[in-house]
């Protein structure tokens, strides 16, 4: 495996395969947010790439490029190794599948993610359940499976975080955590979202602007003393939406 960064090998790869930035990340689903593609070229910080992230690259990039672009170079880029019938990238992801989700005993493990300013990257990062971003795991938290589906009933796509600072009290308290549901990732309807504002992960309400056309969201905080904002849909990146809180007393 070659002793340079990942962000410097996959932009190598990207390259030869002969795809620019924008159309990669258009490619991998981003649309036209090529930016939260980048930082994995530029900013990521960890030693490999999320591996659900990998599996969307290999049939965009195996056999392009001079020469030809081989499955194991992509493979590479998550830090596992291509079998000849790939068994090896699975069973990798099956462990993973089996540390995170239900446990024999009826409850659920829960990623905390740190999205402290210096954590860096640009969203939650939940693999099992397809958010790809950068965020590092800093617990896991074990649930009732019973309990958390008595109120949702998807419990695989959750992830919690810790609040940052004062913008969204007295609601939460700086050191709270919260519930995320990672697939919620539209603010329909208006109400407390986690989402990336191109400095850090940041708790805001998101509202739509009624009869805005292109969409356009306001993003309030809950403390007065914080200005609101209103971008368009399109530039937002949301992780999800903030269902439930633990407070201590």
């Amino acid at each position: 495996m070659s002793e340079c960064h990942v962000t410097e090998r996959l932009k190598e790869l990207r390259e030869r395969a002969g795809y620019t930035i924008r159309d990669f990340a258009r490619e991998l689903g981003y649309g036209e947010k090529y930016s939260s593609y980048r930082t994995y070229e530029t900013t990521y910080k960890k030693e490999f790439l999320p591996l659900l992230m990998v599996k969307q690259m290999v049939p965009l990039l195996v056999d392009r490029g001079e020469p030809p672009i081989t499955p194991n170079e992509v493979w590479n880029l998550g830090g596992v190794t291509a079998g000849e019938d790939g068994l090896t990238a699975a069973a990798a992801r099956a462990e993973m599948a089996s540390e995170y989700g239900p446990r024999k005993n009826g409850s659920i493990r829960i990623r905390e993610f740190d999205v402290s300013p210096q954590a860096g990257a640009g969203a939650i990062m939940d693999e099992h359940c397809g958010i790809a971003e950068g965020n590092p795991v800093v617990a896991a938290w074990e649930i009732p499976k019973n309990y958390i589906e008595s109120y949702l009933p998807n419990s695989e796509s959750l992830a919690i975080v810790r609040v940052i600072g004062n913008s969204m009290e007295p609601d939460l308290n700086a050191g709270d955590r919260v519930l995320v549901d990672t697939e919620h990732r539209t603010p329909s309807p208006d109400g407390m979202y986690v989402l990336w504002n191109g400095l850090g992960v940041v708790i805001k309400q998101l509202q739509i602007v009624p009869r805005s056309s292109p969409p356009v969201v306001r993003i309030i905080s809950i403390n007065p003393t914080y200005p609101v904002d209103e971008v368009p849909l399109d530039d937002l990146v949301i992780n999800g939406r903030v269902v439930g809180k633990w407070t201590w007393k």
